[in-house]
């Protein structure tokens, strides 16, 4: 019996699905079904059993699911006390961002945390908020910078920055020239809109909700899915947006876009995601200490 038999078994647990397992895992689902058939030959009894609510573990799976996950907690644990001993902190450190954190707040933070913590190798994955709290959940990686803030016990939110939305349009754009821009005048222009799951694009129908409409309310000519994409959309005159103001200010030094002054900023926040259970390891605390605190 090895670690990546009970991972896999983990997972099939937790998604109830092998396939989901699989595509978590990086694996084929032949491969998977093949580790959980010889962790099933090892130990001698079913594990899992198919229904109406998809794979469930049999009596003897549970027994083996909550001794998997301290196993797998105890080896981390491991890992961590024998890097400790080095005096030198190392080791991997995954880091998922979205797309505003990723590119205009964690190349700093990581800088620093390199700095201070040469041994450590630093991954970084970066995309939409909603997958990255998706991937920290399956624990692809150990710790997440997103734009959206779930209501969960599963994950440990702590706020590290704060943004804003503001709208902008190509150069020369009639919105320019408004000397008394309301929301009826920018309702009748073509909008280019971050992809659903997208922090910016949530935080957006917010805004919208908030002054009496909805995002059915606006024109959404394109759906993209970055924010690099939505400035060059807008730059060749597909239509407006709402965007990061981080964003934004680099796109209008640049005399790409123009930034609509009289539509006031819609204010969001950045948060730092972690597991409960993994706040404390010394690699992700350590991370965790050089961010700066909000209230």
């Amino acid at each position: 019996m090895n670690l990546k038999k009970l991972e896999a078994f983990m997972f099939v647990v937790e998604k109830k699905s092998f396939s989901e397992a699989a595509f978590s895992l990086k694996s084929s689902q032949p491969a998977l079904s093949l580790k959980i058939k010889s962790l099933e030959d090892d130990l001698g009894v079913n594990l899992l059993e198919r229904g109406l609510a998809g794979v469930q573990p049999t009596a003897a799976g549970k027994i083996v699911y909550q001794a998997a996950k301290d196993i797998m907690k105890r080896w981390i644990t491991l890992e961590d006390e024998l890097h400790s001993l080095q005096d030198v902190l190392s080791g991997t450190l995954t880091v998922g961002a979205s797309t505003i954190p990723g590119t205009y707040l964690l190349p700093p933070l990581l800088k620093e945390f390199r700095h201070k913590f040469p041994k450590v190798e630093v991954v970084v994955v970066i995309d939409d908020s909603k997958k990255m709290i998706e991937k920290l959940l399956d624990r692809q990686i150990d710790i997440a910078i997103v734009g959206l803030k779930q209501e969960s016990s599963k994950i440990k939110f702590k706020q590290v920055a704060s943004d804003s939305l503001v709208l902008i349009t190509p150069i020369g754009h009639p919105l320019v020239q408004s000397k008394d821009l309301n929301f009826n005048e920018i309702q009748r222009f073509d909008f280019v809109v971050r992809e659903e799951g997208s922090g910016t694009r949530k935080v957006m129908e917010e805004f919208l909700i908030q002054q009496g409409y909805a995002l059915h309310d606006i024109k959404a000519a394109v759906s993209i899915g970055s924010t690099d994409a939505v400035i060059a959309a807008v730059e060749a005159g597909l239509g407006i947006s709402f965007i990061s103001k981080l964003a934004a200010a680099t796109a209008t030094k640049a005399n790409r876009i123009e930034i609509i002054e009289p539509v006031i900023p819609f204010s969001r926040n950045f948060y730092f995601a972690a597991l409960p259970e993994e706040e404390n390891r010394p690699i992700i605390k350590a991370f965790s200490d050089i961010l700066p605190q909000k209230n």
